[in-house]
């Protein structure tokens, strides 16, 4: 009883922190007129559905940038993964890249847009795919190499008294001790990648959620058309992140993941 009232708790604090800050964006709308209100996003999104923008529906542009992320984040936790295990159980692999990849690492996405369209120009989605997964791996990297490094020593020892092998003790100890900072490097990148997914759509695009962004600058400024794709971002990436949780808990059945 106590363990729901708690729960309770928690969500009502959840709704209440939504409910300030669309309190704060509707103030932050009625002292400037250009800013577009609640109401006002709600109403273009509506109307958005009923004349689409380059005679796409909204949803044709919701589905393009998740499949660009969804696509990129594959393979970026491919080989994050596969990098941040050589990272931790390789030392030789590990002194001769790691250098490369600390060089690159603060790069920021954006920075490779130019680079990225000029090798592989804007027809097709592959520089899209790339930038968004340069955004995504940095961080999938490092939170797998920590995971790795930060399994318990008793662990590994008990493992080697046990008779297991390197690539045993890789599956059954030090794999499953490292999911939760892999699913952290995972979610941290996805955040890294819709922020490059909008970037590279309002660079080179004709369709997706950073289209829409873009178009809303193209002549009358229209805020409540950006409010729709900043929506728009921050629901699809929640869903993605609520999926990768609820996979979490299940991999990890004995970690406390009520506050993620």
């Amino acid at each position: 009883m106590r363990k729901i009232k708690k729960e309770v708790l928690y969500y009502g604090l959840s709704v209440l922190a939504v409910l300030l800050v669309l309190a704060g964006w509707w103030a932050a709308a009625a002292l400037n007129e250009n800013l577009a209100s609640p109401a006002d996003t709600v109403e273009r999104f509506f109307r958005l559905m009923k004349n689409p923008i380059m005679g796409k529906p909204i949803y044709v542009h919701v589905l393009a940038s998740v499949r660009r992320i969804l696509v990129a984040f594959v393979a970026a936790s491919i080989v994050g993964v596969g990098l941040g295990v050589c990272f931790g159980i390789f030392p030789t692999f590990r002194r001769m890249f790691w250098p490369v990849f600390a060089i690159l690492r603060p790069v920021p996405p954006l920075a490779w847009i130019p680079i990225v369209i000029l090798w592989f120009g804007v027809v097709e989605d592959t520089s899209k795919y790339i930038i968004i997964f340069i955004g995504i791996v940095m961080a999938i990297v490092i939170n797998t190499y920590a995971g790795i490094s930060e399994t318990d020593p008793l662990y590994l020892n008990a493992g080697k008294v046990l008779g297991a092998n390197k690539w045993q003790t890789l599956v059954h100890i030090t794999l499953p001790n490292s999911i939760p900072a892999i699913f952290a490097g995972m979610k941290t990148g996805l955040s890294t990648g819709w922020m490059s997914v909008v970037a590279a759509e309002m660079i080179a695009a004709k369709e997706g959620i950073g289209f829409l962004i873009n178009m809303s600058m193209k002549t009358t400024p229209d805020t409540a058309l950006d409010f729709v794709g900043i929506v728009l971002v921050a629901l699809c990436s929640s869903v993605v992140s609520l999926i990768l949780t609820v996979i979490e808990r299940k991999l990890c059945p004995w970690l406390r993941l009520d506050a993620k």
